[in-house]
């Protein structure tokens, strides 16, 4: 019974870590929108601008898909 405690708290605790570094993901995300659309942004237009984007794009977003590299990489 106390390995499984042991894991049930493992898992727990891996989580919790999961849950804050998507956080620190998104936080990193919204400033850098926030930074390419400056005084126009607005969450309602970043979700719009993304959803218009990827809906209505074809052949963009295989080039995109393509061009891409992870959030975490990509910054300096």
């Amino acid at each position: 019974m106390k390995k499984i405690d042991t894991l049930s708290k493992k898992l727990q605790d891996l989580q919790a870590e999961q849950q804050k570094l998507q956080g620190k993901i998104a936080e990193q995300l919204f400033a850098e929108i926030q930074k390419i659309l400056g005084e126009d942004f607005s969450p309602s237009l970043a979700l719009t601008l993304i959803n218009q984007g990827w809906n209505h794009s074809g052949k963009s977003k295989e080039d995109w898909l393509k061009l891409s590299t992870s959030f975490q990489s990509a910054k300096p």
